[in-house]
C-alpha cells in the first residue's frame, strides 16, 4: 500500500504497519510524508515478517519544507526473515531543507535470536510455541496505540500462525 501525507503546521500523523509474507508472496509499504509547517509531528513503525520466499519491502521517505521549524520525525522499520528463502528491502530516507529539527530513522534486518529461543526451550516452552511468542512481541510494536489495537494484533498473530 502507499501513503502520502502533506502536514500542516501542529499537525500529527502517525503510522503502525505490519507486513506478513510467505509462499511467495511480495508485499510492499510506500510513504511519504512531507512536514509543510512549523511543530508537526510524524511517527512511522513499520514491522515485516517474512518466511518462504516471501519478499517484505519498504520505503519510506520523510521531507521537511524549508521553514517547517520544530518539525519531530521518526521512522522504525524492522524485518524479521523466517528462513535463508526469505527477503526483506527497507530504504527509510530523510530529507532535510529546515534547521530546527528532530529527525531519526532506524532499519535493521534480523533473524529470531537463537540464545533467547534456547532459553525459553529450557524453561518448558515448546521451540513453535516460543517462536510465535517472540514474533508476536515484535509485530505488536506497530500497534501500540491504535483505536483497535487489540483487533489488529489478533488478526496479526492468525497469519502469524501460518507462518511458523
Amino acid at each position: 500500500f502507499a501513503v502520502q501525507v502533506t502536514l500542516g503546521e501542529g499537525a500529527e500523523f502517525t503510522l503502525g504497519a505490519a507486513q506478513l509474507a510467505g509462499g511467495g508472496q511480495v508485499l510492499e509499504v510506500v510513504t511519504q510524508v512531507t512536514h509543510a509547517g512549523r511543530d508537526a509531528v510524524s511517527r512511522q513503525v513499520v514491522r515485516s515478517v517474512a518466511g518462504g520466499k516471501g519478499t517484505v519491502n519498504y520505503l519510506g521517505k520523510v521531507r521537511v519544507e524549508p521553514g517547517a521549524d520544530g518539525t519531530d520525525g521518526e521512522q522504525s522499520v524492522r524485518a524479521m526473515l523466517l528462513d535463508r528463502s526469505a527477503t526483506a528491502n527497507n530504504r527509510p530516507e530523510l530529507e532535510i531543507y529546515a534547521d530546527d529539527v528532530k529527525c531519526a530513522h532506524g532499519c535493521a534486518v534480523g533473524e529470531l535470536d537463537a540464545n533467547a529461543l534456547f532459553y525459553m526451550a529450557q524453561r518448558g516452552l515448546p521451540p513453535e510455541e516460543a517462536k510465535k511468542l517472540m514474533l508476536q512481541a515484535f509485530v505488536a510494536e506497530a500497534f501500540v496505540g491504535a483505536d483497535q489495537e487489540e483487533v489488529l494484533l489478533e488478526a496479526a498473530l492468525a497469519v502469524l500462525g501460518k507462518l511458523v
